[in-house]
């Protein structure tokens, strides 16, 4: 079978997803919508799926004991991916747009976590510079989310199921592809490591760890379900959608790109308090204008809403015992930036019709206790 090189294969592996995810976290909502989706069914949806990867990041990433484990569920999971959504070319009555919804969500969470997976194992093995490979995931966010913009004005809005469709069909070639070198098995999920999952929710700074990273991560949930739909109604046009989106990513690419020289003499307590102070403002601000300029500029803040949050849960993770570093990185990816954030949406959902724009302000106020949650946590 042909092969890469692995580290270009990875950085194609991250191009690839990133442009679904470009397109299916801005997007979806609006697609489903104009297949006659309520936004009370499609806020329930969005949180029901992200708590569907929270269950596929416990349940599947767990099975992954080897080199070619991971491999194998990846291209399991790209298979899948596929064709769940090519099956809406030809059924889009409700039960498919829901049931495809949720299966989509539970298939591709565990996606991300594999091509971390992958690239610890070639940091180990070719030294490979993780941070330049992840880097062009996010650019092809960018790209994503823009191209669609563009494509909805001249195609319409089922240009966001064929850019979908197309590029989880590359992702999933590129899966059967052989790397060069091939992976090593030289990081495993030990048992140990697994069982420590659970024990580690007895730990008062684990839980407040989650209750915080969790609630400002958490607070996106409005933002990424009900945002380009509330843009839509004030009457931002699709591309003016597609750079708003664009522009956050770009504006978190640059934090990612100059973390060290801004936040090395930082503590995690000072990071993690910069994030949520820039999601209350951010949120509150989304609540009340309509200005396009105005909301690029605090569209930027997502460099610190969720950037800085990300950066300093990674930091507090990497002080942890090695054994116990992949239980915390589980925990992070399916109860922060899952199961809570589930929660947010789902709230979202419920109060959008009603709310509309203000259900941003919302998410600011629901923040408030986080204060309280910062200033009792122990980091160390």
């Amino acid at each position: 079978m042909f092969s890469i090189p692995a580290s270009f294969w990875l950085s194609l592996y991250f191009i690839s997803f990133f442009f679904i995810w470009g397109v299916f976290l801005p997007f979806w909502g609006i697609w489903l919508a104009d297949k006659g989706m309520s936004s009370e069914s499609i806020g329930l949806f969005f949180s029901i799926g992200l708590l569907l990867r929270f269950v596929s990041n416990l349940t599947l990433l767990p099975m992954v004991s080897s080199a070619q484990s991971t491999l194998r569920l990846l291209r399991i999971l790209g298979f899948i991916t596929v064709s769940v959504f090519a099956l809406l070319l030809f059924y889009n009555g409700y039960i498919w747009l829901a049931g495809i919804t949720l299966v989509a969500n539970f298939v591709m969470g565990p996606l991300p976590p594999l091509g971390d997976l992958i690239g610890a194992r070639l940091v180990n093995q070719i030294q490979l510079d993780y941070g330049r490979v992840r880097l062009w995931g996010s650019f092809s966010f960018i790209v994503g989310s823009t191209s669609v913009g563009w494509l909805i004005v001249v195609l319409g809005k089922d240009a966001i199921l064929w850019a979908i469709i197309a590029a989880a069909l590359i992702m999933w070639i590129l899966s059967l592809l052989n790397l060069s070198p091939q992976l090593h098995d030289d990081i495993d999920l030990n048992k140990e490591q697994k069982k420590s999952l659970f024990t580690l929710f007895k730990r008062p700074s684990v839980l407040l760890f989650l209750i915080i990273v969790g609630s400002i991560q958490g607070s996106h949930g409005a933002f990424y379900a009900f945002g380009t739909i509330y843009w839509n109604e004030i009457g931002l046009s699709g591309v003016s959608i597609s750079w708003l989106w664009a522009i956050g990513v770009f504006a978190e690419i640059l934090l990612m790109r100059f973390n060290k020289k801004l936040f090395s003499n930082w503590s995690i307590k000072q990071m993690v308090l910069l994030g949520l102070v820039a999601a209350i403002i951010r949120w509150s601000v989304f609540s009340v204008s309509d200005n396009f300029y105005v909301l690029a500029i605090f569209q930027t803040f997502h460099a610190l809403t969720f950037a800085v949050t990300h950066l300093a849960a990674i930091r507090y993770i990497s002080l942890q015992k090695k054994s116990e570093m992949v239980s915390y990185q589980s925990l992070y990816a399916g109860v922060a930036l899952g199961l809570m954030m589930a929660g947010f949406t789902y709230l979202s959902g419920l109060f959008y019709e009603d709310l509309h724009g203000y259900i941003f302000l919302i998410m600011s106020l629901l923040l408030m206790p986080v204060f309280w949650c910062i200033k009792i946590w122990k980091t160390e």
